[in-house]
């Protein structure tokens, strides 16, 4: 059978020159060139379903921010860097999280990266779902109190890399959670409550693989009170952030993220009030 045009005319042409009596010239016949098998496209329709993946994952956050400081009438900026080492596993069924922070740096401007003083690392990372409405929740190592513990505090500031959307997404999907806890700012004890918001926002492909765009907005209220220098402080403060996700539906995991935060902080005694103006980027992504 001829599998061309093109080697059915070579072999056509050959048999007729035999057939008048002249020489039949050499025929170089070339083989058709291979057809790879085209790239799967993903599904860009949905529904995907959605289940956490029970791997152990890795994870860095880098993060870097900018802090104004508004005093009486001087302002004073800094710069301040972080990085995480991060790797977990989650829990079957309850989602609950546990893992360890292997390294935690912290970088002022003009400074070199080191470990907070009275941290050490690595350190384990706990925490759990009190609801299905609700953000985790961390557990302190030793039960310890929020601001004498600075593994609780670093826990806390990993909060982006945990959430749990609907069994089933398509693009357009949204949900919404929240969650009230304790931070502290220079000793102080501050109750911080944050409303997150997700949207599916698109999708795209990589490697052959569908990736859901998630877009999270947030919002943040602190509030709080305790003493410096032997005056009672009162601080109140408002925050608002976006993140981009990408999100691989079928392993049920984060592939990368990046977005901005900002917060806003007063800090009122009988003498002075303080202004603090907070910027950040974060960058996640997979180690």
């Amino acid at each position: 059978m001829l599998r061309t045009p093109a080697l059915a005319a070579a072999v056509s042409c050959s048999l007729l020159a035999a057939c008048h009596g002249g020489i039949v010239p050499n025929q170089v016949l070339t083989k058709p060139a291979a057809v790879s098998a085209p790239a799967p496209i993903p599904r860009t329709n949905g529904p995907w379903l959605y289940r956490p993946s029970t791997q152990r994952q890795g994870f860095i956050i880098d993060q870097r921010a900018v802090i104004a400081i508004h005093l009486d009438t001087a302002t004073r900026t800094d710069t301040v860097s972080s990085h995480a080492d991060v790797a977990f596993t989650v829990t079957p069924v309850t989602s609950n999280v546990s893992g360890n922070v292997g390294a935690f740096l912290v970088q002022g401007a003009g400074r070199v990266a080191a470990t907070p003083v009275g941290l050490v690392t690595p350190f384990p990372l706990r925490a759990e779902y009190s609801a299905r409405e609700s953000q985790l929740d961390f557990t302190a190592p030793h039960d310890a109190v929020p601001c004498s513990s600075a593994a609780l505090a670093v826990a806390q500031s990993l909060r982006d890399l945990w959430f749990r959307p609907p069994d089933t997404l398509r693009v357009g999907t949204t949900w919404e959670d929240s969650s009230s806890y304790v931070v502290c700012r220079d000793g102080i004890p501050l109750r911080a409550t944050v409303h997150r918001a997700f949207r599916i926002s698109g999708i795209s492909e990589r490697e052959g693989r569908a990736l859901l765009a998630i877009l999270r907005t947030s919002r943040t209220v602190i509030e709080g009170t305790g003493a410096q220098f032997g005056e009672a402080v009162e601080v109140s403060g408002t925050g608002s952030g976006q993140l981009l996700y990408d999100l691989d539906p079928a392993s049920g995991e984060i592939t990368s993220a990046s977005g901005t935060a900002t917060l806003d902080l007063s800090l009122r005694s009988r003498v002075r009030t303080q202004v603090v103006r907070q910027t950040v980027e974060i960058r996640i992504g997979r180690s």
